[in-house]
């Protein structure tokens, strides 16, 4: 039994902008999300990031790519492994790449994450029970931003949030956008945030 998630959809995102994905609940948004990143294998079509096929490439090929686009998930708490700290959080990506391998350099790195997504240095050695439901957004969009990406794929960042924490996550992103000529897809079913954060 096939189930056509993601059909007939042809989408272009400048450098440097956010295109919002806008529609309701089970109607394919993240599967479209997760295809273009290729963490879920689409079954047709093409994706090209730049001017690379990315559909066409192996594991292998994938993998210098990968460091080039994230994903913010929607569930904050979901996301982050319980059993580390922030800290091991926010070096996994970088060991796996083999970026870096100095402890004072991880150390440096970590507080310049928690730095840019306005949380303090020692939130490194806490674990994600210990932080609200904003904070931990705030460690996911760290997370994403650990490998320089230029694409981030933001999956309903913000629909596990109270209302009064959207906006700060929302300007956040926007002023990350700006300060790493970051670009974005906007996977939303709320129209006032696409509004905010679209072009």
């Amino acid at each position: 039994l096939y189930v056509r998630a993601v059909d007939n959809v042809s989408l272009y995102i400048n450098r440097g902008e956010t295109l919002g994905l806008v529609g309701e609940s089970g109607c394919g948004k993240s599967t479209l999300g997760r295809c273009i990143l290729r963490l879920y294998e689409p079954t047709g079509g093409r994706v090209f990031y730049d001017e690379t096929e990315l559909t066409s490439l192996d594991d292998e090929g994938l993998r210098p790519l990968r460091r080039q686009m994230q994903l913010i998930f929607q569930d904050p708490y979901s996301a982050l492994n319980p059993r580390l700290t922030v800290g091991e959080t926010l070096l996994e990506p970088l060991v796996v790449h083999g970026l870096i391998r100095e402890r004072d350099e991880r150390e440096t790195r970590v507080r310049e994450l928690l730095d840019l997504v306005g949380l303090p240095p020692d939130a490194a050695i806490r674990y994600p029970y210990q932080f609200s439901g904003g904070q931990c957004q705030r460690i996911v969009v760290a997370r994403a931003l650990a490998l320089l990406p230029k694409f981030i794929v933001c999956d309903e960042p913000l629909s596990a949030l109270d209302v009064s924490i959207q906006a700060q996550i929302v300007n956040l992103l926007r002023r990350l956008q700006r300060e790493m000529d970051l670009t974005y897809l906007f996977i939303s079913h709320d129209l006032r945030m696409v509004r905010l954060m679209s072009d």
